[in-house]
């Protein structure tokens, strides 16, 4: 089996205070302004959640429902039938 991987290649034009950010967030970050520009892509257009957010689950207490909030608050006054 022969898998083949082909790489493209995209021109970006941006101006020099643009290309300056990218430089300098990519160094910041430890790598290279392709990678990470790819980077950035794969995020905005990841359809999954990232696993930091799934780990979030069940982390926080659930709300109560509207019942236990009124429970103290007593019971309506009858209405009157139309």
């Amino acid at each position: 089996m022969v898998i083949e991987v082909t790489m493209k290649q995209l021109l970006l034009e941006i101006d020099e205070i643009t290309e300056a950010k990218i430089n300098a967030v990519a160094k910041t970050a430890g790598l290279s302004a392709q990678q990470w520009l790819r980077q950035i892509i794969e995020e905005k257009t990841a359809t999954n959640w990232p696993n930091s957010i799934k780990a979030l689950a069940g982390t926080w207490q659930d709300a109560p429902f509207s019942e236990t909030l009124r429970a103290a608050e007593g019971q309506d006054v009858a209405r009157e039938d139309f």
